[in-house]
Parts: C-alpha cells; structure tokens; sequence
C-alpha cells in the first residue's frame, strides 16, 4: 500500500442485512507515485469511474519525473552547448531585464555567467557535470536543438473566429521554422495577440501616468506563463491557446 492505514480507514458497515468492510485507500503523496505491482513501475493503475486502467508509458514517466525533488527543468543535458542556444532571444531576455533592474549583478557578466546566475547552465555537484539546463534550451534554444531533445515538443497559438464558416483560425503562431521556436520568444509573439482587443479605460497612476494594463491583461499574462511553465514537454500535444471572440482557452500537457 502506498500509505499507512489507521484505524478511521476501516468501517463496517450494513447493507441488506449484511456486514460489510470499507476500506478507503488514502491517495499515495507525489513522492510516492507510481504504484505499481510485481516491482515493474510500469504496471502501475489509475482509477476511473468504469474501474481500473493501465498506465500507459507517458503517464508513468510523469509520475517518476514529479516524484523527484529536484525540478524537471534543472536537468543537465548532455551533448547540448551555447551553439543550441538562440543569441538574439537571449539577448532581447537581457535587454528587458536590464530595463526593469539596470543594476543588477547578474548584468555584468557575459552570457554564460547569465544563464549560470538564472539557471539556464549548472554544474551538477553530485556527478561533477556542467552544461546547458532543460530550462536554458527550452527558453532560449534554437528549435532544431530543441526538437532533438523533445521530439514532441510544439507550441501552437490560434485566433478563431467562429462566425465564420469553413475558417479554421486567422491568425496563427506555431513551430514551424520561421521563428526560434523557443518558449521566451513564444511568449513575446503571443502575448501582445491575446490581449490586443482588451479594452482600456482611461486611468491615471499617482504619478498622473497613464496605466495601460486592466486585471484582464494580467490574467491573460498569468494564465499563458503559467501554461507554459507547468508544462510537460515530453507529452503528445503541446501547448495550445486559442483565442476567440468571446472566451480564451489554454491547454498544455501534464498535471496543471
């Protein structure tokens, strides 16, 4: 069993004249999932409403890849260097850093010293490995280096208008070798599309500046980092935001 029963998990209970025992299994904690049988992690079952199914493949890599205490994107990749990286889509990272925060250390040195400050490169100080991060080669990389890494990956942004028939979408952003393709460089293109037709009312800060950014655009910007960040990158879909005329919708793989 994947958790210790107490005595408040067992209740005898009638039914038609009938004593009978219910047993309620307490939900096995990320650490310890999956739950398997015969010591093989891949026979491992999630409950539906219909009874019990077999994990497929993926589910059970999800599982293993949560139980860790060390994140996911913090991985070391081997045979993967600055080359892979974009250098343009590290640099506009840079520039809007540095507006926001002029003086800050991480700025004065070059781009290695940069990806080791924010986590994009790592030394692994139980193994003694060094070099580029999942995290680093998702957010900055090219996209045929990332593609070797994550064959599935694919982020996808549609602007469907549904009163027109026959239109699947208008306007659309994807992996499609025009662009690099990474996750910073998804946002930036994505973002401003989302929230073009959000209204502004008319608002002065204290400073009598204007403010052009409502709690909907704040949503919108929360809501895709969010798809994009507890994401998981091995899965078959990818990341999908769709905007229509009167709702938006973000899907992306994993447990989010």
């Amino acid at each position: 069993c994947s958790s210790d029963l107490t005595q408040a998990d067992v209740q005898r209970q009638g039914v038609d004249d009938h004593d009978i025992l219910v047993v309620t299994i307490p939900r096995a904690p990320r650490t310890a999932r999956p739950v398997y049988l015969n010591g093989n992690p891949y026979n491992a079952f999630r409950r539906s409403r219909e009874g019990d199914r077999r994990c497929s493949e993926i589910e059970v890599r999800r599982m293993m890849a949560d139980a860790s205490d060390e994140p996911a994107d913090a991985e070391v990749l081997d045979g993967f260097a600055l080359d892979d990286l974009d250098r343009p889509t590290l640099e506009a990272w840079r520039n809007i850093f540095r507006s926001r925060k002029p003086d800050h250390p991480f700025l004065t040195g070059d781009d290695l010293a940069l990806l080791k400050s924010i986590g994009g490169w790592r030394r692994d100080r139980a193994t003694g490995r060094e070099g580029l991060t999942v995290a680093g080669l998702l957010m900055f990389g090219q996209e045929r280096p990332i593609l070797d890494r994550f064959p599935r990956y694919q982020l996808d942004y549609r602007e469907v208008d549904e009163g027109l028939p026959g239109e699947r979408w208008q306007d659309r952003v994807t992996v499609d070798g025009t662009w690099p393709s990474n996750v910073f460089s998804f946002f930036r293109r994505v973002i401003p599309k989302l929230s073009a037709d959000l209204k502004v009312p008319f608002r002065l800060d204290a400073d009598l500046r204007r403010i052009d950014v409502t709690p909907a655009h704040e949503a919108l910007r929360e809501a895709l980092v969010n798809a994009l960040i507890h994401a998981d990158y091995t899965g078959t879909r990818g990341i999908r935001v769709f905007k229509r005329r009167t709702s938006f919708e973000l899907i992306n793989p994993g447990t989010l």
